[in-house]
This record gives structure tokens, sequence and C-alpha cells, in this order.
């Protein structure tokens, strides 16, 4: 029988302002904009059936989880393994600010997403050795419709895992907020049928 599998990155969390910056597990709740988005992607998985949710505990993921399940009896699980990829003493910093005070550091994570960690934080590796293997397993113990709302750090490694796609892409997989991938699971096997779908583009795939 096939199922699907929603990857939903949270809504927009409380940030100061619109630069780019790295959030990772600073825990932050939706601004109103992320709450918004929530509901925008609320009203179009009404239609379709959920079996299960699941979120990284931290407070925009699992706002953006609520948010979408609304009144259903769906049952959550909290997967701590899906909590964004940490970034040390970088948190909350923006990449304008990382480049301007330390511009050696940051072309070296230019040259190797992979391996790099920001001091006190993890690399995209140590992302794959927690979260692939709690990804694999929660496909193992629960079947039918599953919706996982979490972070861009965290589907990307899916995703990369997933379609053995080099870490030096790491820039050609867009990951809006609310942005949702969609994987079909058939007979063991999975197929990724849409990425980074948002309200914007119409229906989602049921």
């Amino acid at each position: 029988m096939e199922s699907t599998i929603y990857l939903v990155r949270h809504g927009r969390p409380a940030l100061p302002d619109y630069e780019m910056r790295f959030l990772g597990r600073t825990d932050l709740p939706l601004a109103l904009e992320g709450k918004e988005q929530a509901i925008a992607l609320k009203r179009l998985f009404e239609g379709i059936r959920l079996d299960r949710v699941f979120h990284s505990g931290l407070k925009r993921a699992a706002e953006t989880a609520c948010i979408i399940a609304g009144e259903r009896n769906i049952p959550f699980s909290v997967v701590p393994e899906f909590q964004e990829i940490a970034f040390g003493d970088w948190e909350v910093r923006s990449m304008k600010e990382i480049m301007e005070s330390d511009p050696e550091v940051f072309e070296a994570r230019g040259r190797d997403f992979a391996g790099f960690r920001p001091p006190g934080g993890e690399n995209f590796l140590d992302v794959q050795k927690r979260v692939w293997p709690a990804f694999t397993d929660l496909l193992d113990r629960w079947e039918g419709n599953l919706l996982i709302a979490a972070h861009a750090g965290v589907f990307k490694t899916i995703i990369f895992t997933l379609l053995d796609i080099p870490w030096q892409r790491l820039f050609s997989l867009r990951q809006d907020y609310c942005g949702v991938h969609v994987i079909t699971r058939f007979d063991g096997r999975l197929t990724v049928r849409q990425l980074n779908w948002t309200p914007q583009m119409g229906g989602i795939t049921p």
C-alpha cells in the first residue's frame, strides 16, 4: 500500500529582522507571519489524511505541527533527533556579521559544508548521523501518512541522503518557511514526489 511522508519546515520564527541568520537550537516561537504561514498550510492539509504527526520539540516546529493538525485527533510524537543543526557560537548571528568579522572561517565553511563546524556547533555529517537513523527508524515503526515538522538542515539531510546529493550542492535545494517536501512510500521504497511545495503553488499532492 502506498503512503506519503510530508516534511514540513516550520513557519517563520520570531527573529529580530529579515537578515539571513544562523538559527539552530535557539528555541524561538513562531512570529505572527510564521503562524499565518502555518494556517495557510492547515487549510490545504484539511483534505489530506494524516495518521501521525512528529516534530522536533523546538517551539517553532511544535507550533507549526499543532496549527496544521488543528482540532483533528492525530497522535503526536516528539523526535529530538530532528532538532536543527547546532551553530554553537554562531547562533542567531547574521551571515553578514560572520563574513565581516571572520571572513577566512566563513570561506572555510563554503569549501567544506559537510565537514565544517562553527565553534561549539555541528557539521552536516554530525546531523546526518542522528537524523537519518531516526528517520528510517520512524518509517520502520509507523505506517500510513506521516507529517514531520522540523527544520531546513534536517530536511536537507534527509533529501540529500535519499538522493545521494553531494553536500557541496547544499544551496541547490531551496527550503522556504512552511515549504513541504513530499515523499511517497511503496513496498519499502521511497520516492521524492515534490520539493519545497508552498501554498502559493496551489493544491498539494495528497
